[in-house]
């Protein structure tokens, strides 16, 4: 596989988001989640579909998410977002977004 890359590609006072990608796929990450509101929701939902445009027009078939198993906040909001789980990797829960 690959090696990968990764940055914090977007930091506001509510929430961090860093993007890891290598040629084969994109995974965002969520290491801070500040509050959790309809606000902060409807902001994520639309940067994860201009996102989705932007990386499916690139190639990548979608976007996957790595979160660890004990952050229920991330993973319901991951549900709400439209992320699949898919299974866990290297201690991390691992969620798609996109068509397969």
């Amino acid at each position: 596989m690959p090696a990968s890359k990764s940055f914090t590609c977007l930091e506001t006072k509510d929430y961090t988001i860093r993007l890891e990608y290598n040629e084969e796929y994109v995974i965002i990450h969520l290491p801070y989640i500040e509050k959790m509101d309809k606000g902060v929701f409807v902001d994520m939902k639309y940067r994860l579909e201009d996102w989705y445009e932007f990386f499916t027009t690139a190639g990548y078939k979608g976007i996957f998410a790595a979160v660890d198993p004990n952050d229920e906040k991330i993973k319901r909001l991951l549900d709400m977002l439209g992320f699949k789980y898919k299974g866990c990797a290297d201690n991390m829960y691992v969620y798609f977004y996109g068509e397969v």
